[in-house]
């Protein structure tokens, strides 16, 4: 308590100094916790109908570079069904549907079979029938559509109306429009871009792969062979973790200057019986108290951060993964005044006698 007690009095007297501490502290924070959210938005942007599917494992072509939309699985409609009723066959495909005012809508196709584990829950509107409806991604309403609007794809001249909006279901950027299987495969002559497994079972994965030509991949790879998923993400990290670096030498910077301005009133501490080991606990307590309060204002700026964002910016906070990059942050703290406790063991009694700051 006496560690804690000389530390907050000397943090009160030089309000300034330690102010601007924790604002720096607070910016570096403040910056990681917000990259780390617009991230995870672009993850979930770009791969949120399959993060958010009811499947651990995938069966695609073994050419198709882990790409869904390169996959072709040429295998028959008895042999699935006859397999499991945890496998189900799904076609994915890019496109671009046209309204009744010609407004044009880049979306991605899912084909799969109304009803099964495939199928978004509907927020609004109602499920697939099996006909030529299609449940869409709600983001779909900024763009003025509505349940019961009828929309074209350009491709096969195929007419769709609108049953129901669903919660994140992107794919590659792009909103997903789920349809039924029956009713693509009359349009495509059957194709089918890969079969989803609900849970893991070797008989059946083993089954399967005698039955038709392809590999098994877990969801995390298929997440990884979107396009563009796994370059947005490489390069986010790497700001973050060249940020965490960047603060290191910052904090480390701040925090010998300080203990070199106060190398004159340690030297004094020392001469009137302080212990080295004390004064170095004294700063570590310091340090903490301004990261822990700095970081829980980050924390807070983030997440108001993320509500006041506008609907087109995909932000994403994770409260698990910002827990973690504040542990990082603190460490990081730590460590910067670890280094400069060289200052303070350096700190002599006889020489500071004659200059106390």
């Amino acid at each position: 308590m006496e560690m804690f007690s000389l530390s907050f009095k000397e943090m009160r007297f030089f309000k300034v100094r330690y102010l601007l501490i924790s604002f720096i502290l607070f910016f570096i924070a403040a910056l990681v916790f917000i990259i780390n959210g617009l991230a995870n938005g672009l993850s979930m942007d770009n791969a949120s109908s399959f993060k958010t599917m009811d499947a651990e494992a995938f069966f695609i072509s073994s050419d198709a570079e882990l790409r869904l939309d390169r996959s072709n699985i040429e295998i028959g409609k008895t042999q699935i069904e006859s397999s499991s009723a945890k496998i189900q066959p799904a076609a994915i495909q890019m496109a671009s549907l046209k309204g009744d005012d010609n407004q044009k809508l880049d979306v991605t196709f899912l084909a799969i079979n109304p009803g099964s584990y495939l199928e978004p829950i509907a927020i609004e509107g109602e499920a697939l029938n099996g006909n030529n409806s299609m449940v869409v991604d709600s983001s779909l309403k900024n763009e003025g559509l509505k349940i019961g609007d009828v929309l074209e794809d350009e491709r096969t001249g195929a007419i769709f109306k609108v049953s129901g909006f669903a919660e994140h279901q992107t794919y590659s950027h792009t909103p997903v429009v789920f349809i039924s299987l029956d009713f693509w495969s009359g349009l495509t002559n059957g194709k089918v871009s890969f079969l989803a497994l609900q849970e893991k079972d070797q008989l059946i994965q083993d089954k399967i792969t005698k039955a038709a030509d392809g590999i098994w991949a877990e969801k995390e790879k298929v997440i990884s062979g979107i396009p563009g998923y796994e370059a947005e993400q490489n390069s986010l990290f790497m700001m973050l973790s060249f940020l965490i670096v960047i603060a290191v030498f910052v904090l480390a910077a701040f925090f010998y200057i300080m203990t070199i301005q106060k190398k004159g009133q340690m030297g004094i501490l020392k001469a009137i019986g302080a212990k080295t080991g004390f004064l170095i606990k004294s700063t570590l307590a310091q340090v903490l108290m301004l990261t822990v309060i700095s970081i829980g204002a980050a924390i807070g700026f983030t997440w108001l951060a993320g509500l006041l964002l506008p609907p087109n910016i995909p932000f994403v906070f994770d409260i698990v993964q910002i827990i973690k990059y504040a542990a990082i942050l603190c460490m990081v703290s730590l460590f910067g005044s670890l280094i400069s406790s060289i200052n303070i063991i350096k700190a002599d009694p006889i020489q500071a006698m004659g200059r106390v700051e």
